[in-house]
């Protein structure tokens, strides 16, 4: 008997430094997850585009005018690549620390906080920090670009103004597009945000047609256009790129509130298929803009179209 348990006592061990390994054998925290109001599939597809998709969008054409036409679908396409494997390598890292730590679900500094606590006994005790600092990052960029956004929509009523009515400080148009807003901050389920967001999909691919309708008319010849650009006007394309193709905050928060979050990520998961969607958009816009107007295109494409027209 003694002799038995001498023989199982190293496939004990070994066992044991397996389970040990991956706490995957033993907590699966997309099974214990529950959501109050869970998305499904297509709810996140069609928030996922709208977070995704935006004023960057507008901006597409200059990034082509500093890269050039072939260099721009190529690096577009890789750092759409890069985004996206960060984003699955992010997603399974947070996935991962839930295992480690037996919880359904954790938020991105507690994640970092984890991973520092986990890690090598010299870096446990910045776990804190970066935890705070990551959360520092987060709160700095959404908040930055939510002023960018009313920044944007002020402007755009702003000249709507202007033209049809008299002319207002911009200050009141800030005012007013923030007091519009208020009622759906107060909305805290991403569940139901869903009608909006598909409401306001529809509205914006009907305003990329109605600019999409002036880029078609009167295209110069395509030889006109330079295909490649020196590569040192990349950086800029990559700047402009990196702020139209991304939202890394928006997409962690819809992965959260998925019934199914298994379905997000994979060669045909939720993710991929949204990026695809969006990355030809991106691609297609900016090609159009660049082809239509050029060396004179401007920071929006809204810039350029005829400012005497509705």
């Amino acid at each position: 008997m003694e002799n038995a348990n001498a023989a199982l006592e190293p496939q004990h061990t070994q066992l044991t430094l397996l389970q040990s390994a991956s706490s995957y054998y033993y907590y699966d925290p997309y099974e214990k997850r529950t959501v109050e109001v869970p998305l499904n599939n297509l709810d996140a597809f069609i928030s996922l585009l709208k977070c995704v998709m935006g004023t960057g969008i507008l901006a597409m054409p200059l990034a082509i005018r500093y890269s050039g036409v072939v260099a721009g679908v190529l690096l577009s396409l890789l750092l759409m690549m890069l985004l996206t494997y960060c984003i699955h390598l992010l997603i399974s890292g947070m996935t991962e620390c839930c295992r480690r730590i037996q919880v359904p679900q954790v938020s991105m500094p507690q994640a970092v906080q984890i991973a520092y606590q986990s890690g090598p006994r010299c870096v446990h005790c910045f776990a804190n920090v970066a935890g705070f600092l990551t959360s520092c990052v987060l709160v700095i960029g959404q908040f930055g670009l939510c002023c960018v956004y009313i920044v944007f929509v002020a402007k755009n009523f702003k000249e709507i103004g202007d033209y049809y009515c008299r002319d207002f400080n911009e200050r009141y148009y800030v005012v007013g597009v923030c007091v519009l807003q208020l009622p759906f901050f107060l909305i805290r389920k991403l569940k139901y945000l869903v009608p909006l967001n598909l409401i306001s999909n529809c509205f914006l691919y009907l305003g990329f047609l109605c600019i999409m309708y002036y880029l078609v008319r009167g295209l110069p010849n395509p030889q006109q256009r330079e295909l490649i650009k020196p590569p040192a006007d990349w950086i800029m394309f990559f700047g402009i790129a990196a702020f139209s193709l991304t939202a890394v905050g928006s997409m962690l928060v819809v992965e959260a509130n998925m019934a199914h979050p298994q379905s997000y990520l994979g060669i045909f998961g939720v993710l991929n298929l949204a990026v695809f969607f969006i990355l030809f958009s991106n691609i297609l816009f900016g090609i159009m803009g660049y082809w239509r107007y050029g060396e004179q295109v401007e920071a929006s494409i809204t810039l350029n179209v005829p400012q005497n027209e509705m």
